[in-house]
């Protein structure tokens, strides 16, 4: 039966198990989240202060305050992902199973016990009776095995592959691939110097001379070249994420590519998901023009609401709650299906981290639907995101503005 700690103080007859969750292939990589589960377990029944974790198990400052700084909370946020993956590679053998309820910082455990081995409940049976039994089990094992075969062979031709959310189905027109385009960025090349300059606010090569900073620097080491030899590690990192969401639970055929090895006339072809800022491929410029919700700025972030409804924000800005800690804001667009029967999906916004997050959870993709619905479930739209970040890790996303777009749109 499993057992929970009562009692304070640290369950010393499960450190073993710790240790193995600890020294596991998910916590190699980890070492902060390695210190902050054994820091935990060691102060397991403890009341234990947001500061005491920060100055003790995280090495803060002893004028750490947290009404200020949330780094503990995005580390306990991320140790609850750890153990969460932790259980899903060592499976239900592994007998300590961990948690972080939301919202505390509590380590809490249960312990299932091993079964027996056979041997303890064997062993006061005759044993010419155990040789029967062990006749009769091969027989059956024989029998269970050829049924086994057959079920198998009944469920894979029946089987269908379970549903995919409302959102993925809508797009992913039938009998088309999938691509993911990931940016690339313009960059400002002087060959005699090997320096790489980008300047957020120039997406076109041509329009360098209206950067001052860029101005300046051709007065003095000459005019630049062109250079798109780099793809974000955001994107990147985003862009692997859907590829391998979209292979793994929905079955596609999904490729990935940058946006300057893809031309406009391949959106006829496949589905389409692109990512990051539009400005980095001219062939979005004249769509973007036809949608409610545009990007005007970055760094800090601001969405032009072209159309706002009563009581709705003209604006979505950028809020830095402090050097670490933000509120961005992010667009998600949902095309109408094209002529040729393909869909374009654009995540648009310099975090895509919080687009990913509600496009790959059910908890992300249930607010999209409510605000979808709430919409009236248009078959396309575009949304505005607000996502509470720190660092790179997402707090929370949330949808806060929704349009449809016409089916007229590609006319």
């Amino acid at each position: 039966m499993a057992a929970r700690t009562a009692a304070p103080g640290p369950p010393h007859e499960h450190d073993h198990l710790i240790r193995r969750v600890a020294e596991s292939e998910t916590f190699q990589g980890a070492p902060t989240m390695r210190a902050l589960l054994l820091y935990l377990w060691e102060h397991q029944g403890e009341p234990i202060s947001e500061y005491a974790i920060a100055t003790e198990a995280l090495g803060r400052s002893p004028d750490f305050d947290p009404k200020l700084d949330s780094t503990v909370r995005v580390h306990i946020a991320r140790l609850r992902a750890k153990l969460k993956e932790f259980h899903e590679h060592a499976g239900e053998a592994f007998p300590l199973r961990l948690s972080l309820p939301v919202g505390r910082h509590e380590l809490l455990w249960t312990y299932q016990p091993p079964p027996k081995a056979p041997s303890s409940w064997l062993s006061g049976i005759p044993r010419k009776f155990l040789w029967a039994v062990a006749v009769s089990e091969a027989a059956l094992i024989v029998a269970c095995a050829a049924l086994l075969v057959h079920n198998r062979s009944l469920r894979t031709s029946a089987a269908a592959p379970a549903a995919m959310p409302r959102l993925w189905q809508s797009f992913l027109m039938p009998g088309k691939p999938t691509t993911i385009v990931v940016p690339s960025p313009t960059y400002f090349f002087w060959p005699s110097r090997q320096v790489y300059i980008r300047d957020l606010e120039i997406s076109e090569f041509a329009n360098w001379p209206e950067s001052p900073f860029l101005k300046e620097t051709a007065s003095r080491w000459g005019t630049p070249e062109l250079s798109q030899i780099y793809v974000g590690a955001m994107e990147m990192t985003a862009g692997l994420r859907l590829l391998q969401y979209l292979e793994k639970d929905g079955g596609q055929e999904v490729r990935m590519t940058e946006s300057r090895k893809f031309a406009a006339e391949s959106f006829a072809a496949q589905n389409t998901i692109f990512l990051g800022m539009p400005r980095t491929a001219a062939y979005l410029k004249k769509m973007l023009e036809k949608t409610n919700f545009s990007i005007e700025r970055v760094s800090p972030d601001l969405i032009r609401n072209r159309d706002p409804k009563p009581g709705e924000a003209a604006e979505f800005r950028e809020v830095a709650y402090s050097t670490d800690r933000r509120l961005a804001p992010a667009i998600i667009v949902m095309l109408p299906p094209r002529p040729e029967h393909t869909r374009m999906l654009l995540l648009l916004g310099r975090n895509l981290t919080s687009i990913t997050s509600m496009l790959l959870s059910l908890e992300g993709l249930k607010a999209i639907d409510e605000l979808w619905a709430k919409t009236g479930s248009p078959d396309a739209w575009e949304m505005v995101i607000q996502a509470e970040v720190y660092r790179d890790t997402v707090l929370k996303a949330t949808p806060v503005a929704c349009r449809p777009i016409p089916a007229s749109f590609w006319n």
